[in-house]
């Protein structure tokens, strides 16, 4: 797929900041980024917000704003002194490490998912996506980016939209299935753009 226009520079570090973000995010509080875990999923949605780009999505279904002004309000009726606890403890309850959640979706390769289960398998595939971008945008290697499109169409944005109806009854916080709503959109956006 030709992109109708080139992409500012401004969108594609919002592309690049917003799936690293949900990397980040879906490796969870025993990830590699333990302990500032909490504070990226607390303090990561108003950065992607500063990072909006100017121009941004004109398409009748896209969201302008990548469903981010909702992550946000999630956040901001958090009580703080409990609410950090709540995040966490939701998280392990709704992405357990042994595979199977009530979030996850049901599918024929679920029996085969590898530690860490639904969060771990997207937290890699977001990092894929995001070596993909960087090395089609900053390494100019337009295979690269083509290859990411279509991660975004055929493998990610189906995954995406599965969990998020799945967290949207599931979800006790709110905020993680806003944050997929976030990814959601985010990734529809890459994959028309790219």
């Amino acid at each position: 797929m030709i992109p109708l226009e080139p992409l500012s520079l401004e969108t594609k570090i919002f592309f690049l900041s917003a799936v690293e973000f949900g990397a980040r995010l879906f490796q969870g509080p025993g990830g590699p980024d333990g302990e500032n875990w909490l504070e990226l999923v607390l303090h990561g949605p108003a950065e992607l917000a500063n990072l909006l780009p100017d121009h941004r999505p004109a398409a009748p279904d896209d969201d302008p704003d990548f469903a981010i002004p909702a992550l946000l309000a999630r956040l901001t009726e958090r009580d703080e002194a409990s609410g950090e606890q709540i995040l966490e403890r939701e998280f392990t309850r709704l992405f357990a490490a042994n595979g199977e959640s009530a979030a996850a979706p049901q599918t024929a390769s679920d029996s085969a998912m590898p530690p860490g289960g639904l969060a771990g398998r997207l937290a890699r595939d977001l990092e894929t996506l995001t070596a993909l971008l960087a090395k089609g945008w900053l390494a100019k290697e337009p295979d690269r980016i083509a290859q990411a499109g279509t991660m975004c169409r055929d493998a990610l944005a189906p995954c995406l939209a599965a969990l998020h109806g799945r967290l949207a009854t599931t979800d006790r916080t709110g905020v993680y299935a806003a944050a997929v709503a976030m990814l959601l959109s985010v990734v529809r956006g890459i994959g028309r753009a790219v």
